[in-house]
């Protein structure tokens, strides 16, 4: 049925571009390569004018019951979409049954699925599927005289007609349904006046708990639903229209001739067109509510992510230092052996009852978006602290306290994370003549601050997680020629975190319930390690060591995401995460480490991933050590 309105939608482009929602283009078509609608008027982009052969009277433009765009011309304006990839199947008119308030020749729901069903299409992952429907159903009762006694009953009849017709799409393959639903009618200026609003809202309030209680069998099975409260959307501007960008959201603007004769733009300024429609601005109002609501869950897998990123880092920094601090013990005949002629550096590490050190750090990297997962670009300052004994040559162990403060910002402007997040480790480090091993244990406690856009404010939560990350490397260096050794090492790193539950907080249309999720990863690594014996720099010994691995992902990453919008609790969102970065990449560490004096050591070191499906990352450290 008609697609062919791709100036309309240019058109709510335009309208949106000044809006705060603007920057979230990118995140809200996450996913989303078509749209395919069934509905009422409140959708129609043309279907009545063609199924009739007559325009639309006065004062709707464009086949729409509009003064211009709809919500699926800003829907499809949101997402980016071709005219060819929107299906439009919504008749002005239609109840949620076979009926249909303008004509009885006209379909309600129920024939308009039918029809899609019998097109023979299916509804890919990709395909987004939005349903207006049940103002018909109640606002015709309303003004008829419904009755408080009848209300109930018919809202839920009403629900079990859409339920059905939802059923049957999800037969079809539907896998995200955005659903404008309403717990109260008494925000459209045509009921607040008919002297039965009360029966109208006991309406409402009984279908829309009927969608939810019909529908859940569906979420529960994974299909992604988010039922919205137009109702709740309109008492909100009602109740503060200048912020919503309303001059006025009481009055039909078709009633007020300063408003019905003035250009489209003052027209924008009332909510209501007609009483019961909306004008341009109030629809395209509406289509970015429904676009928040489908981009909500998609910026939280990045949670878990960030929170094991930052105690592996943590962990792979601890390795890192103890490479550059590396002495072997001499062997006769070996390279090593002749050092200890020079006056450069002792051989191997000297007992010390005690060493302290510190260490600042900096970190980043990039997660491309994959799936229903948003791609986000992070950085994270850090300190650490650590004590820390020889107490032989080639054994060293300690204990070490880390604070980071990673940021993230989510790709398309779907928002930000920030954690504070405090890691404490203990490490092992032995070294013997060509052979050497070395593990670290490390927890971290991370407290997330998670704000993304709302349609106006902003909505944010807070949650709390934990980290473990075990690793370990061993490997065994040959002597090569001069002060050179060169050998295999090998690897294996084990993380594991979770992030608890969480509210957020703000606009309570689109707030969200976050399940607790978690992730783990197992890493192999495999290659070889160049280093250098002691040498003298600026008088100064220097050690020095350059790593080059082949790094697996021996895990992917998958797990599935559980949300609810808080309006509709019995609806679980359940968002799937597909493979994140099993596979093979590179990484290539570095560092030296100076003695200045017999007591006060210098290092620097550092490492970047290469060629790592869905981004990379590099880490540079800068420390202090002190032995008394």
């Amino acid at each position: 049925m008609g697609t062919g309105f791709g100036r309309r939608a240019g058109f709510a482009a335009a309208c949106l571009a000044g809006t705060m929602l603007a920057g979230m283009q990118g995140a809200a078509a996450q996913g989303v390569t078509g749209l395919t609608v069934f509905g009422d008027s409140y959708a129609d982009t043309g279907n009545v004018v063609r199924l009739t052969g007559r325009p639309l009277g006065f004062p709707y433009l464009d086949g729409r019951y509009s003064n211009g765009a709809n919500f699926v011309d800003g829907l499809q304006a949101l997402y980016g979409l071709p005219d060819a990839a929107v299906v439009n199947y919504a008749v002005g008119g239609a109840q949620t049954g076979t009926g249909n308030v303008g004509s009885a020749l006209l379909p309600g729901l129920t024939q308009e699925v039918a029809a899609f069903l019998a097109s023979g299409q299916r509804l890919g992952p990709g395909n987004l599927v939005a349903i207006n429907i049940g103002g018909n159903d109640g606002i015709g009762a309303t003004l008829a005289g419904l009755t408080p006694a009848q209300a109930p009953r018919l809202g839920q009849a009403s629900a079990a007609n859409a339920v059905g017709s939802v059923g049957r799409l999800v037969g079809a393959g539907a896998q995200t349904i955005v659903f404008n639903g309403f717990t109260t009618l008494n925000g459209l200026p045509r009921v607040a006046a008919s002297g039965n609003a009360a029966a109208g809202d006991l309406f409402a309030r009984s279908y829309f708990d009927g969608l939810q209680a019909g529908l859940a069998p569906y979420a529960a099975a994974g299909t992604r639903i988010f039922l919205l409260d137009n109702g709740q959307i309109f008492q909100r501007i009602i109740a503060e229209p200048g912020r919503f960008g309303f001059a006025n959201a009481t009055a039909p603007c078709a009633l007020v001739v300063a408003c019905i004769t003035a250009p489209k733009a003052v027209q924008n300024t009332f909510l209501s067109l007609d009483g019961v429609h909306l004008t341009e601005g109030g629809y395209l109002l509406l289509s970015r509510y429904m676009a928040n609501a489908v981009a909500g869950p998609n910026g939280i897998a990045a949670q878990a992510e960030l929170g094991q990123i930052g105690t592996t880092s943590f962990a792979g920094a601890l390795l890192q230092r103890l490479d550059a601090y590396r002495l072997f013990a001499p062997v006769p005949g070996a390279a090593t052996g002749t050092l200890g002629t020079t006056g450069v550096a002792p051989l191997g590490a000297p007992a010390s009852p005690l060493i302290v050190w510190g260490q600042g750090g900096y970190a980043g990297g990039s997660r491309a978006t994959r799936g229903f997962a948003t791609g986000y670009d992070y950085d994270s300052p850090s300190g650490t602290i650590g004590l820390e004994a020889t107490p032989m040559p080639g054994v060293r162990f300690g204990f070490a306290f880390n604070y980071a403060n990673p940021h993230a910002n989510l790709r398309g402007g779907a928002g930000s994370i920030d954690i504070d997040s405090y890691g404490f480790a203990a490490y092992g480090s032995f070294t013997g003549p060509n052979l050497f091993g070395d593990a670290v244990l490390a927890y971290g406690r991370h407290d997330y601050a998670v704000t993304r856009p709302g349609v106006i404010d902003p909505l944010n939560g807070a949650t709390g997680g934990d980290s473990v990350a075990v690793a370990a490397k061993a490997g065994y260096l040959f002597d090569t020629f001069g002060p050179v050794r060169l050998g295999p090492i090998v690897g294996l790193t084990y993380a594991t975190t979770r992030v608890g539950a969480y509210t957020e907080r703000g606009d309570p249309v689109l707030t969200q319930s976050v399940g607790a999720t978690g992730l783990e990863s197992l890493v192999g690594r495999a290659g070889v390690q160049l280093r250098a014996a002691p040498f003298d720099v600026v008088g100064l010994p220097v050690r020095a060591f350059v790593n080059v691995t082949a790094e697996h992902e021996f895990l992917d990453g998958g797990r599935t995401l559980v949300t609810s919008l808080t309006s509709t609790p019995l609806l679980p969102i359940l968002t799937p995460l597909g493979r994140g970065a099993r596979g093979t990449y590179g990484l290539i560490e570095a560092g030296l480490a100076a003695d200045v004096t017999p007591g006060v050591s210098l290092t620097l070191t550092g490492g970047t991933t290469f060629a790592r499906t869905g981004g990379d990352g590099y880490a540079v450290n800068g420390g202090l050590t002190m032995r008394f």
